[in-house]
């Protein structure tokens, strides 16, 4: 146990090491009691019109959403939109998929908001391979399909990553 209340994961003592199988990550889980904000949403049959026309500059160009449903198929079925320079910069391919979900990566690991999860229904798996530390995120839902998903860690990642969730949101940390 830490400081904080619950046990850190720490994966590998010294360094990394080539593993074939996919090994179980334990999450920390620091939900706290919070309140739950919604934002404001338009009421009633007259919004007036700066309402509708702020909603309306905020929509994006048909032309946005083509390349946006575009880029989603391709990283749903596997395939990063910058394969050949994600080869050359590993962490392009971090930034793709992390993206693809509406992550946020940080200098010291990355963030996934899973709004609505619960902590018992996510799932993490590590594989450390000669490229990078791979994890391997299933989110369970029992009404639609699983939420795969692995995300390219840098190889120097194994040593302390660690997991938490928190008020919804998936932290990885290295």
């Amino acid at each position: 146990m830490n400081s904080e209340g619950g046990p850190k994961v720490h994966l590998g003592s010294s360094g990394p090491s080539v593993m074939d199988e996919w090994t179980s990550l334990d999450i920390e889980n620091e939900n706290t009691h919070a309140a739950a904000s919604q934002e404001a949403v338009m009421t009633g049959l007259t919004p007036d019109a700066a309402t509708l026309q702020a909603a309306f500059d905020a929509r994006p160009s048909h032309l946005d959403e083509v390349k946006q449903r575009h880029l989603e198929v391709l990283v749903t079925a596997g395939m990063l939109p910058e394969t050949g320079l994600a080869e050359v910069h590993p962490e392009r391919a971090l930034a793709w998929v992390v993206d693809g979900i509406n992550g946020r990566v940080n200098p010291d690991g990355l963030t996934i908001p899973l709004l609505g999860a619960l902590p018992e229904h996510v799932h993490l798996k590590t594989k450390v391979t000669e490229e990078a530390t791979l994890v391997h995120l299933t989110v369970q839902d029992g009404e639609h399909p699983d939420l795969v998903r692995e995300l390219p860690l840098p190889l120097d990642a194994a040593s302390t990553l660690e997991a938490t969730f928190n008020e919804g949101r998936l932290h990885l940390r290295w």
